[in-house]
């Protein structure tokens, strides 16, 4: 028999095996995308994941060197065309390497190393599935100075990928756009000068030069709007006339998030507000919701190690926030980033977001993956998806509602891709069914 012939009797019988056996079993499938030692670097951290127009599942992550925050570090990619199994070798959206600052040297700290690395950080890409296009927001830090970690402010920068995340457009700068008046516009005094912080950077109205988009990913909501968090502070400290360091308290740090958006695919972007000073919020991911509603889950920084999340609702498409809450229907855990995404929506049987998150009140371990029917109110499904050490993660849906969880386990360990379904999270209690 040749192998024509053999090839579809093959597929027949899967498909007659799956006519006859509708019931779905639990799928577990934990597949490494970044393996400890690769590239020569000590761990890859931030990670972020999305799913192209055309399925291509793109995973982002920072490729660190050295751990620290503030050490040098490349932002790296790959590519995954069979839903997350395999994954193609590193794509280097930046690279440390010293040449951006070869040729900024103006805004190099006086006194600063001839030869610095760029701190290159955070992942928060977006796809527009109407183009195809993805967005990919990132920022550079001004790393170590002086001997101290001090991220007096950062730059922020976007890419665009027109070819599936192959290649990349060269980046385009938007800091201006967030160092703004609450009304948006830029934050310049009536001289037409910058309004500076306390370290002498453009800042915000609240004094911030410290911007940092995602992590994790944003969002396009039905509307076609493109959506994007960032989560805003102070610098850690200020340097004396004598570069002595001296450190800015958490409470007085005016952490925050802000968000900015596109009505015209990506041409123009658009500052929306900036929200959660008072509880500290941060880093968060955000979902729109089935009554068009975006919800917004945050960490928020307290003193102390544990806190449970913050969370907000915009009603005019992420512009405004409201009902600015600590929700406590999550655990009182360690203090993290967590991950957020949409499993399925009104076309289908009920809604159900699913939300990701190191669920453990003595340190970042116990990745555990919890699910709501009612847009965020509750999450009564959870279930553990790495017990020992987990730090951030982020989540993506397949077409086939496959879902798809990157995570980080920290310094010479992997980053990971599991795919699971409902029915491993519920223990087959619930199917996913049309209307």
């Amino acid at each position: 028999m040749n192998r024509k012939v053999l090839n579809f009797t093959y597929v027949f019988t899967c498909i007659f095996f799956v006519m006859c056996n509708p019931s779905v079993k639990p799928l577990f499938q934990k597949n490494v995308v970044w393996d400890s030692g690769e590239e020569g670097v000590e761990g890859y951290r931030i990670p972020g994941i999305v799913v192209t127009a055309n399925g291509t599942v793109l995973a982002f992550a920072e490729s660190r060197m050295t751990m620290g925050d503030e050490a040098p570090k490349h932002i790296v990619m790959k590519r995954s065309t069979d839903g997350g199994i395999t994954w193609s070798p590193t794509i280097y959206l930046e690279k440390s390497d010293g040449s951006f600052w070869a040729i900024h040297k103006e805004i190099l700290y006086p006194n600063d190393v001839s030869d610095k690395k760029e701190v290159w950080t955070n992942i928060a890409p977006i796809v527009d599935y109407s183009t195809g296009w993805i967005f990919f927001f990132y920022a550079l830090s001004e790393g170590e100075i002086f001997g101290n970690n001090i991220q007096r402010y950062t730059r922020v920068f976007y890419k665009v990928s027109d070819d599936d995340g192959l290649t990349w457009s060269d980046r385009i700068e938007v800091t201006d756009l967030l160092n703004v008046k609450s009304d948006g516009t830029p934050n310049i005094d009536e001289h037409g000068y910058w309004v500076t912080d306390v370290n002498g950077f453009p800042c915000d109205y609240h004094g911030r030069a410290f911007h940092m988009p995602g992590p994790g990913h944003g969002i396009q909501l039905s509307t076609e709007r493109l959506l994007l968090q960032l989560w805003n502070r102070t610098a850690l400290g200020k340097l004396d006339k004598d570069n002595t360091f001296k450190p800015i308290p958490i409470s007085e740090r005016r952490y925050g998030i802000c968000t900015i958006y596109s009505d015209d695919h990506g041409i123009t972007w658009k500052y929306g507000s900036s929200f959660g000073e008072d509880l500290h919020m941060n880093e968060s991911r955000m979902v729109e919701m089935d009554n068009s509603d975006v919800y917004i889950n945050s960490r928020y920084t307290v003193e102390g190690n544990n806190a449970y999340r913050a969370v907000a609702v915009s009603h005019d498409g992420g512009i405004n926030w409201t009902d600015i809450r600590i929700d406590k229907e999550f655990p009182f855990t360690n203090q993290c980033d967590g991950g957020l995404a949409r499993l399925t929506d009104s076309n289908e049987d009920r809604t159900r977001l699913i939300y990701s998150k190191n669920d453990s009140p003595d340190g970042r371990t116990n990745l555990t993956l919890r699910m709501s029917y009612d847009e965020g109110k509750t999450w009564p499904v959870n279930k553990t998806v790495d017990e020992s050490d987990a730090l951030y993660s982020d989540l993506a849906v397949l077409s086939d509602k496959t879902i798809l969880v990157l995570y980080e386990k920290g310094k010479n360990k992997p980053m990971y891709c599991v795919r699971l379904n409902i029915e491993w999270l519920t223990d087959s209690k619930d199917n996913i069914k049309k209307k």
